[in-house]
């Protein structure tokens, strides 16, 4: 009887169409970058009312915060230009699927800056965590200088030289090699350059993310590929409430293109 209940259930497209998200898979994690500001990842969020972009390094933590007049490619990318006029152009850039993102004028921005863009699984932000968690540091050092009424860019400044341990040091130590002055009484010498052994903190760097993906996987398992001609409800902010087939599988992670209603989709 149970049996025959289970099965009556998943035939239900009502049923089907409201399930719980699927359980979490393993988690994937980038590799660790072997120079400063090469693998860098940017996102759009809303404070307040208004929009401002956030820019991360993978490599130091380092993290810009930008004003957005509007939100179109034009704006994003001169922001994006006056940061990599100052640390460089990376080798990497990782971003959602968002319009500004993904149109010709930003694909022509990368052809000309060289360097490789990298999008993020659509409907799966998770997929850009590196940009999620600056997202949510940004956000939280903006309310806490907006409540106690403090300079929000000298909070940046003090939180940029706050070592995250003995071996890694400050977000500003990993990318300059020095500490940056700051309202904070600072030693001359540790303002001075002082190279770090770059493989040793990417070893240590490595062993952090695997103890973290050692707690997240805890309660995640691999998810079974799908084949291309499947069948598939394909998640929407109603629920999985969308036929689709499987058209081939993408060559991103995890990722598949999906036909539904004649459009195509990407989705992990």
């Amino acid at each position: 009887m149970s049996r025959d209940i289970t099965e009556e259930l998943l035939s239900c497209a009502v049923y089907n169409s409201t399930r719980s998200h699927q359980q979490r898979e393993p988690l994937q994690l980038h590799p660790v970058p072997d120079l400063p500001w090469s693998t860098v990842a940017t996102d759009i969020f809303e404070w307040h009312g208004k929009r401002y972009q956030v820019l991360v390094d993978s490599y130091s933590g380092w993290f810009e915060i930008d004003l957005l007049r509007d939100v179109t490619s034009s704006t994003v990318i001169t922001k994006l230009k006056r940061h990599f006029s100052v640390f460089g152009t990376p080798h990497t850039l990782i971003s959602d699927n968002a319009g500004q993102y993904a149109s010709q004028h930003f694909k022509d921005f990368a052809k000309q800056w060289d360097f490789v863009h990298i999008t993020s699984s659509p409907e799966y932000p998770q997929s850009n965590r590196l940009a999620e968690r600056a997202v949510r540091s940004a956000k939280q050092l903006m309310e806490r200088s907006h409540r106690d009424a403090t300079d929000v860019f000298l909070n940046l400044v003090n939180l940029r030289n706050i070592p995250r341990d003995l071996t890694l040091g400050s977000p500003a130590e990993r990318l300059m090699s020095r500490q940056t002055r700051a309202a904070i009484p600072v030693s001359t010498k540790l303002l001075q350059t002082n190279p770090k052994d770059a493989q040793l903190i990417r070893t240590q760097l490595l062993n952090k993310r695997l103890i973290l993906k050692r707690h997240y996987d805890i309660s995640s398992s691999p998810l079974k590929p799908l084949a291309e001609g499947q069948v598939i409800r394909m998640q929407t902010p109603k629920g999985y409430d969308r036929l689709g087939v499987v058209k081939e599988v993408s060559k991103k992670p995890r990722s598949f293109i999906i036909q539904v209603d004649g459009t195509s989709y990407r989705r992990n």
